[in-house]
C-alpha cells in the first residue's frame, strides 16, 4: 500500500527487462566513467539545472542520497531484474551488494563516506552500514524487517522497522506496524509520530533533527520533522496538495541547514501513471518550492545536501525510471 513508488517503478523496470531480454547490455564493473553514461543531459532554463543519469546498462536508476562533497548513493536494477546499491564518486560508479543478499539498495551517505541501506533475503529486509569497506548488519531488536535510511557525521543512523507479523518493509499488512528508529551509540530508540498508525524515519542531520513520514488515522500521509533534544514533532504538508508524500515513496531528504526534500500529489488521481500528478518539493527557510524534471511524467526528490543540491528519480514518457541531480 504505502510503497507504491518502489513497487510500481520496479515493475516498470522488470517490464523493460522482459522487452529487452534478447539484448546484451555491456554493463561495466565498478568505476565506470561518468562520461560513459552521461550525467549527460543537463537541462537548464532560468534557475536550477537538472541533470539526468543512469547506471550503465541498467533498466532502472534512482538517486537517493548525497553528501556535502557531491557523492551520490542510490539503487539500480540490472538487465536480469536484480536490485543493487551503488556509489557514484568523482564520476565513477561502484556497485554495492551486501554479501549473501539477493539484492539491495543504498540509501544514505555521510561526509565521511559511511553508507547505509538495506539488503534482501527473500521477502525479509535488513539494514546495513558500510564503513571503511566493512559491512555491518543492522536489525532493530525483535523486528521482522529493518531499513537503514540516513546517517549523520557522528554516525547516528535513522531508519525504519516493522514489528509483529510483517513480511514486507511497510506497515499495515498482516497486523504489522511500521516505526521509525534512531540508532545512536549502539542504542536503538523507537520513533512514532503521536497518534500515527505508521511512522518512518528517513534522515538525521548533525543538529539532532530527523525527517520522515507518518500516516494519520484518516489514512493520509504527511512529512514530519522531529527535533530530538526537545522531542518536538512538526507536521509538514505541501500547500494545496491532495496527498503529501502519500504512498509513493519511502524516502526524503534533510540537510544541516534544516532544508527538507520530498514529494506531493496535486491530483485527485495520484497514480504514477497519471502524468503531471506527482512532484518533488524543497522546503527551505519556511518557503516551499515545487520541482519537476523537465519533460518528466512524475518526479520525486529523495536527498539534499548542505549546498542545496537535490537527487531523486523521475519517470519519462516511455515509463523508464532515471536518476536526476538538481543544482541550485
Amino acid at each position: 500500500m504505502n510503497n507504491q513508488f518502489d513497487e510500481l517503478t520496479k515493475g516498470l523496470a522488470q517490464s523493460v527487462t522482459r522487452r529487452a531480454a534478447l539484448k546484451k547490455f555491456g554493463v561495466g564493473l565498478a568505476g565506470m566513467a561518468l562520461a560513459c553514461f552521461g550525467l549527460a543531459n543537463p537541462l537548464q532554463a532560468a534557475g536550477p539545472t537538472f541533470t539526468s543519469f543512469d547506471y550503465p546498462g541498467a533498466v532502472f536508476t534512482d538517486g537517493v542520497g548525497i553528501n556535502r562533497f557531491g557523492d551520490i548513493v542510490g539503487h539500480y536494477v540490472d538487465a536480469a531484474g536484480i536490485d543493487h546499491g551503488y556509489l557514484l564518486h568523482k564520476g565513477g560508479f561502484v556497485t554495492i551488494d551486501f554479501p549473501g543478499g539477493s539484492g539491495g539498495h543504498a540509501h544514505g551517505i555521510n561526509s565521511g563516506g559511511a553508507i547505509v541501506g538495506e539488503y534482501f533475503i527473500g521477502k525479509t529486509f535488513h539494514g546495513y552500514l558500510l564503513s571503511d569497506g566493512v559491512f555491518t548488519e543492522i536489525d532493530f531488536p525483535g523486528a521482522q524487517n529493518t531499513r537503514a535510511n540516513g546517517i549523520n557525521s557522528a554516525g547516528e543512523i535513522a531508519g525504519s522497522y516493522v514489528d509483529n507479523n510483517g513480511n514486507n518493509n511497510t506497515g499495515g499488512s498482516n497486523g504489522s506496524k511500521g516505526h521509525g528508529f534512531l540508532l545512536s551509540g549502539r542504542v536503538f530508540t523507537t520513533i512514532d509520530f503521536p497518534g500515527a498508525t505508521y511512522t518512518e524515519a528517513w534522515r538525521i542531520n548533525d543538529n539532532g533533527q530527523i525527517v520522515g513520514r507518518y500516516q494519520s488515522g484518516d489514512g493520509n500521509f504527511h512529512v514530519y520533522l522531529l527535533t530530538v533534544p526537545s522531542g518536538t514533532f512538526t507536521s509538514i504538508d505541501y500547500p494545496g496538495a491532495t496527498t503529501a508524500v502519500g504512498g509513493f515513496t519511502q524516502m526524503g531528504g534533510l540537510n544541516n541547514n534544516g532544508d527538507i526534500a520530498s514529494d506531493y500529489c496535486n491530483s485527485s488521481n495520484c497514480g504514477l501513471d497519471t502524468a503531471g500528478a506527482l512532484h518533488g518539493f524543497v522546503l527551505s527557510g519556511g518557503v516551499f518550492t515545487s520541482l519537476d524534471m523537465p519533460g518528466a511524467a512524475a518526479t520525486v526528490a529523495f536527498g539534499i545536501n548542505d549546498r542545496g543540491v537535490i537527487v531523486g528519480g523521475y519517470i519519462d514518457s516511455n515509463l523508464r525510471v532515471h536518476g536526476f541531480l538538481r543544482t541550485p
